[in-house]
């Protein structure tokens, strides 16, 4: 305990470092105090809105987390971020006695990449922190449990993940849980029961999502087919989504598909050619990842069908709106939610509130709004791969993917 306090006086004093050090006209005086958790809440509000879409309803562990995410990165921090990124499992250099780990059930998108990130750039904004671990079981059950369990085994702290294996996964959560080890899963990866299997979970109100996604097909589609993309098979996130657009949907709407695509634009490729061979009439598509439906359009091509579609999404990755507005189809329109990298931010947030004492609620829900793609969508500086509400420097993004 007596080390750990150590720990938390070291994270209240660095967030001033990092601060003062950023901002030269701070003084100590001006600079936020911490809480007896470590964490400031005065998020600056522009990085919010470009994040959610919104200030409005906002929890506050994501406004600390969000708080962490505008904080200065230095050159070295950058350098760092993209070693621990690179090699999976890295020292910190601050000597902190706190382990964390992030288990991938799947990490190889580049959602999950800069998902990954993301938590990178968090974890080193806590000097508590001394080891950064990531695993990914590559959509393997048995290996995503034994990975699971090798990170019980090296006795870290904290585990922050997105269970892809659904509830096969929950045997090993809650013998982490049993062991004092925080696991919080981000983007609604929920399992078992939040507050008593794990401490609680990260996601937006997947539920409002789905609502939103029916609102924009029943208002753009009126009456014809809509199709759904989902993830890897079983995901709670897809389900969640689905479940409640289909229940939404108006009554001259008909859902004629759902396929998964493991969120790959190979996988969107092979699941929009099999709709449209059975249905190319279909006018709409409600999915997850926006950087997958580049494969989406790849289908449109080959079958040599015009886009004449409505597509609500729940991510924001530059390349599709780049693409959409190369194609400049006035029929092809495209509404997004925010693409939820940062989620694995808040998740680490949480689970370092939590180590300091903090008694977390049983959920962290996140705001849901929606936004219709336009011509000043493609941001050309941005990396293609980059997601608009991502809050990893784009200095960083431009050297996680050179083009």
């Amino acid at each position: 305990m007596m080390k750990r306090n150590v720990w938390h006086i070291l994270g209240t004093l660095s967030i001033l470092v990092l601060l003062i050090g950023g901002i030269g006209m701070v003084t100590a005086q001006d600079a936020p105090t911490p809480d007896e958790y470590g964490e400031i809440y005065d998020a600056d509000m522009e990085l919010v809105q470009r994040a959610l879409g919104t200030t409005e309803g906002v929890p506050d562990i994501a406004l600390a987390a969000f708080y962490r995410a505008g904080l200065p990165v230095s050159e070295e921090m950058a350098a760092l971020a993209l070693q621990c990124w690179t090699d999976k499992v890295c020292d910190t250099g601050t000597g902190g006695d706190v382990v964390v780990a992030l288990a991938d059930g799947f990490g190889e998108n580049v959602w999950r990449e800069v998902t990954h990130m993301e938590l990178i750039l968090q974890a080193l904004t806590y000097p508590e922190i001394g080891r950064i671990i990531y695993t990914s079981a590559q959509f393997d059950t048995t290996k995503a449990i034994a990975d699971f369990r090798s990170l019980i085994a090296q006795e870290v702290d904290i585990i922050i993940g997105f269970p892809d294996a659904g509830d096969a996964m929950l045997p090993s959560v809650r013998e982490a849980t049993e062991r004092g080890i925080i696991y919080i899963p981000h983007s609604y990866g929920r399992l078992g029961e939040p507050g008593v299997d794990y401490p609680t979970y990260v996601a937006e109100d997947v539920c409002a999502l789905g609502e939103r996604f029916a609102a924009v097909l029943n208002e753009e589609v009126g009456e014809g087919k809509v199709a759904f993309l989902g993830g890897t098979p079983g995901n709670p996130l897809s389900a969640g989504w689905q479940n409640c657009e289909e229940a939404a949907l108006a009554d001259g709407i008909e859902l004629v598909a759902r396929a998964d695509t493991y969120w790959t634009r190979e996988g969107t490729l092979e699941a929009v050619s099999g709709i449209l061979t059975a249905h190319p009439d279909v006018a709409g598509f409600s999915y997850e990842a926006a950087d997958s439906f580049l494969g989406g359009i790849r289908a449109y091509e080959a079958a040599g069908l015009p886009l004449d579609i409505t597509l609500t999404l729940r991510t924001d990755e530059v390349g599709l709106f780049c693409e959409w507005q190369a194609i400049g189809n006035p029929n092809f329109k495209i509404y997004y939610s925010t693409g939820g990298n940062y989620q694995s931010r808040i998740a680490l947030t949480a689970a370092m509130m939590q180590l300091n004492g903090a008694e977390l609620p049983t959920e962290v829900i996140i705001p849901v709004e929606m936004r219709q793609v336009d011509e000043t969508s493609c941001i050309e500086d941005m990396p293609a791969l980059a997601s608009v509400s991502s809050l990893v420097p784009l200095d960083i993004f431009t050297q996680m993917y050179p083009e």
